[in-house]
């Protein structure tokens, strides 16, 4: 079966907002077989809707839409599916108490404008909204089918896993069940992940191997996805080919499925019964801001301080006299100097550091300097980014993280 998904809004046009609902339904429908071909976006204007849904049903066996299906005039999502269809809207009344069940259980009125929410294409399958305000709907015309669901990302979710997936599920006669695992990768490119699995990835049927660069984060994602009549026997096939990719990969892996490396990291500290304090300067980095917004950080994260003048860092204790520069807080000695200093102030068992210099001309590096304190001694690392490098915070944020997780784990 072939799909499109239609985003509607205008301000996915205007990039007010990202439109992650796309990706999760691709995502969805990947799982049960159905192949995604085409995605478009368009705007609130009824002409545009109705054009983009009569091109996407001229070469989709399944049209799905996201938003345009809430209470106010500039949701003309329905009408544009009702006009395609050649469907008049009727008034559902089922809907419509559903609707003011809702506001009732939020303590809110109901106005007037939601019974828009309650008019479907006329013989269209309604699905309740238990989580929101807008019903979705399914509209069958011959063989092909649209659904519509909200654009609000959680309810949109709902409507996935308990209406859109089972309705194809049983369109299709799918019994197989797929079952993804997803391995996370830090500190390798996707190339290099491509050339170390290649043989892998040519011989997969069920399961096979996708690759996904994450180039914000710096991450390479693995996915396996297996086919077979019982979840268990899925699952089965995606361990058996797991351990392949994990004879080949195992020091770049650090986390599977939902697991973050944040989260991980954390995990490993608080199991270790560590302690951590962070220096930072004002170069980009978020390596404090990225550790206090986890659970549980106020068990190892003892400091988090960021410093912006040499004059502030050597009032720490520990740090020796001129260690820092005059003007600016660069280079490995000063890295090492804060790494010591800040963790000794702090009373921690890991001092982390980072700070560096900004590229002001297109022939320069970014030059990132990172040290780790331990009981040990102080180990350090510089790296350089190219001038136009996108996503530096992040980069520097995570490569700083990753020195202290494989510390931890070498100390394992």
């Amino acid at each position: 079966m072939k799909a499109e998904i239609v985003a509607v809004g205008t301000e996915l046009l205007l990039g007010q907002t990202v439109d992650t609902n796309s990706a999760y339904m691709a995502q969805q429908l990947t799982t049960i077989g159905v192949d995604v071909y085409f995605k478009s976006t368009v705007g609130d204007n009824l002409e545009r809707i109705t054009a983009t849904l009569r091109s996407a049903l001229s070469r989709a066996d399944f049209v799905l839409t996201t938003g345009g299906i809430g209470p106010t005039l500039d949701d003309l999502t329905r009408e544009a599916v009702a006009e395609v269809t050649g469907r008049p809207l009727v008034f559902d009344q089922r809907l419509c108490d559903q609707i003011a069940d809702f506001f009732t259980r939020v303590g809110r009125p109901m106005g007037e404008n939601n019974r828009k929410q309650a008019f479907i294409p006329e013989g269209a399958i309604p699905i309740e909204n238990p989580v929101g305000t807008a019903p979705g709907f399914i509209v069958e015309i011959g063989p092909r089918a649209i659904a519509s669901v909200p654009g609000v990302p959680h309810e949109m979710r709902h409507f996935m896993e308990h209406a859109v997936l089972p309705y194809l599920r049983q369109k299709m006669g799918i019994r197989e069940i797929i079952v993804s695992r997803v391995l996370k990768l830090f500190g390798i490119g996707e190339s290099l992940v491509d050339e170390k699995l290649a043989d892998l990835i040519a011989a997969g049927q069920n399961p096979t191997i996708g690759l996904l660069a994450h180039t914000q984060i710096g991450e390479v994602h693995v996915r396996l996805t297996a086919k077979a009549e019982h979840a268990a026997d899925a699952q089965a096939l995606n361990a058996a080919l797991e351990r392949r990719v994990r004879e080949r990969l195992e020091a770049f892996i650090f986390g599977a499925d939902e697991e973050t490396y944040e989260g991980v990291l954390t995990r490993l500290l608080h199991d270790g019964g560590l302690t951590l304090a962070v220096a930072e300067t004002g170069f980009g980095s978020s390596i404090i801001q990225t550790l206090k917004g986890l659970a549980g950080s106020d068990r190892f994260l003892k400091l988090g301080v960021t410093l912006t003048a040499p004059a502030m860092g050597a009032a720490l204790p520990g740090i020796p006299a001129g260690a820092l520069g005059d003007t600016t807080i660069l280079g490995e000695a000063a890295a090492r100097a804060l790494a010591q200093g800040v963790r000794q102030f702090a009373g921690a068992d890991l001092g982390l550091a980072l700070t560096g210099q900004a590229a002001r001309e297109k022939a320069q590096d970014h030059v990132v300097q990172i040290a780790l304190a331990h009981s040990a001694g102080v180990e350090s690392l510089e790296q350089r980014w190219p001038h136009a490098m996108r996503f530096v915070e992040n980069r520097t944020t995570k490569l700083a993280l990753a020195q202290v997780r494989k510390y931890v784990l070498d100390r394992t």
